[in-house]
């Protein structure tokens, strides 16, 4: 397995965030390409991808993957054609890159469950045909900014969808944070995940027993290490499942500041499961 991070640019460049990764004992990063990012300019990553590669190979960290979290089935149809014209553009600098992977939201329309199945029948068929012509699997963040983030649901979409394409960018706290055992989960879904977001949640029973679950700031997300769950057994699941890729750590800690103050004790903690 790779232990990395996930960056869209608080370090720096591309350059200065490979040096720093390198020099603190990191072995790979993944990278956010919001639109409008300025982190990588795709155009020059499709046309020139060797530029990129040569970095990678001088600095000898490895870019498990690009991602784009962004709506692909947007109600407002101009927003919704620029998102997956996006997200299709990174999947082609994903596969210049000669990556496996990638990694983004399959998005959210307002709605029922059945409205978001509907409209993900309309878009994601010709994102998941290109992705098969790529040989790229597409990991999904189960995070609730898309529809994606519960297990009936990641089901329901695998069986419409019907290609093993599409699987998970398997985040814990997420499902911490719904009250739905992470590591059961990880276990019934573990030929799904393509992808790993190391993060941590902890739930305050305090708040909880006072404001109940429609408060805010009941379930904080954590480094991994300070919230619930068991990263033992998360481990162990992974393992179980021949699960051999990236660990990358997504710092949303709001206890932790400092972005690399978090990420260097987020690595400690987790080096204890690396052999």
């Amino acid at each position: 397995m790779l232990l990395g991070f996930l960056t869209g640019g608080q370090l720096g460049n591309l350059k200065e965030t490979l040096e720093w990764a390198k020099e603190k004992g990191f072995q790979s990063i993944s990278i956010t390409l919001p639109i409008g990012s300025e982190f990588l300019n795709l155009n020059s990553v499709i046309s020139n991808p060797r530029s990129v590669r040569d970095l990678v190979d001088e600095y000898g960290v490895v870019i498990s993957a690009l991602g784009f979290y962004g709506n692909p089935i947007h109600p407002d149809e101009a927003t919704r054609k620029r998102h997956k014209e996006h997200f299709l553009k990174v999947l082609e600098a994903s596969y210049r890159l000669e990556l496996p992977v990638m990694t983004g939201w399959v998005g959210k329309y307002p709605g029922s469950i059945e409205d978001n199945i509907r409209e993900v029948k309309k878009v994601w068929p010709d994102i998941l045909k290109k992705a098969e012509d790529y040989d790229i699997r597409i990991a999904i963040e189960n995070c609730p900014g898309n529809i994606m983030y519960r297990p009936d649901i990641w089901q329901r979409v695998f069986d419409e969808l019907g290609s093993e394409h599409i699987g998970l960018e398997f985040d814990p706290s997420h499902l911490i944070c719904q009250l739905i055992d992470a590591n059961a989960v990880a276990d019934e879904f573990g030929d799904r995940i393509y992808h790993v977001h190391a993060k941590d949640a902890e739930i305050n029973w305090e708040r909880i027993s006072r404001l109940g679950i429609t408060s805010e700031r009941w379930c904080p997300h954590r480094l991994p290490g300070f919230g619930e769950l068991d990263w033992a057994k998360f481990f162990t699941i992974l393992r179980k499942h021949n699960y051999d890729y990236a660990i990358s750590i997504e710092h949303e800690d709001p206890y932790f500041k400092d972005y690399r103050e978090g990420l260097l004790l987020a690595k400690k903690f987790l080096e204890i499961f690396f052999p």
